[in-house]
């Protein structure tokens, strides 16, 4: 697979966060920041389909709507 570096600037007391608990559960930096990316984009992207599943829905209600608004004014 390959790779990209990306650097990024975090305040230190959230760095020194990162350092411990990778220290604790013995993975790389690379590996825990890898993972946390992946878990907010997943997060990220699932909240955009359930707003894109969210105006689906909302759009079939007013089509509804306009229908029954269509037939009572062709009574």
């Amino acid at each position: 697979m390959q790779m990209k570096t990306i650097m990024s600037s975090i305040p230190l007391p959230l760095a020194e966060r990162l350092d411990a608990l990778v220290e604790h559960v013995e993975l790389s930096h690379d590996q825990v920041v890898t993972d946390a990316i992946a878990a907010w984009i997943d997060r990220e992207e699932e909240r955009r389909l359930m707003d894109l599943r969210m105006l689906v829905s909302a759009n079939s209600i007013f089509v509804e709507r306009n229908r029954v608004i269509d037939w009572a004014d062709s009574l």
